[in-house]
């Protein structure tokens, strides 16, 4: 994946104001981590269900800043990006056999999420297995927290892709805070991070 070529694609359609064609790249630029997320069951292990938990501990320190908890929005899971992050193979069949035939419904004592602005990208972070299912379905409605990632952004936080290491080649997502920058291993999250920055720099919320 080329996310410079996404980001820079991003740059393009934010100085149009095309708000559409945004919705549906940071969509696109979505699938591996839906991918990587969606997949966790195979090897027991779920990626990390907060967006901003990927910034590292150093540059959030610097940051003095934190991303704002806003008002609880209808998320409809067949038009909004969303993502989900089973852990358990024995969960997931459980809820693949039960859910499958049955309409997917909202439980509001088992299913919380957080939508991310100005992504407007939903990350469940409980009720993970079933909400794979409404994932997977695009199917149900329900309750999320808005987090506004604006706050980082405005107290300087860029995300750059820069070389690993002097001798080495590949180019890696760091989280830069004036002269203090730090690698992100989790590129798919960094990548969405990225986009948010391009997004709140256009005044664009999707």
């Amino acid at each position: 994946m080329n996310a410079k070529a996404i980001l820079q694609m991003a740059e393009r359609l934010a100085q149009k104001g095309d708000t559409g064609a945004l919705k549906l790249l940071v969509r696109q630029a979505s699938l591996p981590l839906l991918a990587e997320a969606m997949l966790g069951w195979t090897i027991g292990r779920k990626a990390q269900p907060f967006l901003e938990k990927v910034i590292p501990l150093e540059v959030l320190q610097e940051l003095q800043a934190r991303p704002a908890l806003g008002n609880h929005v209808n998320v409809d899971l067949a038009e909004d990006t969303a993502i989900s992050f089973p852990w358990s193979e024995e969960r997931m069949e459980h809820v693949l056999s039960w859910l499958a035939p049955e309409p997917w419904s909202y439980d509001r004592i088992n299913h919380y999420a957080y939508r991310y602005l100005p992504l407007g990208v939903v990350f469940f972070y409980n009720g993970l297995h079933s909400g794979a299912v409404g994932v997977l379905k695009c199917e149900g409605q329900l309750q999320a927290k808005e987090v506004d990632l604006g706050p980082l952004y405005e107290a300087g936080l860029r995300i750059e892709w820069r070389r690993k290491g002097l001798f080495n080649g590949e180019e890696v997502p760091h989280a830069v805070l004036g002269s203090l920058a730090k690698p992100i291993p989790e590129v798919n999250h960094a990548l969405l991070l990225a986009l948010g920055e391009v997004l709140h720099r256009h005044g664009i919320c999707l």
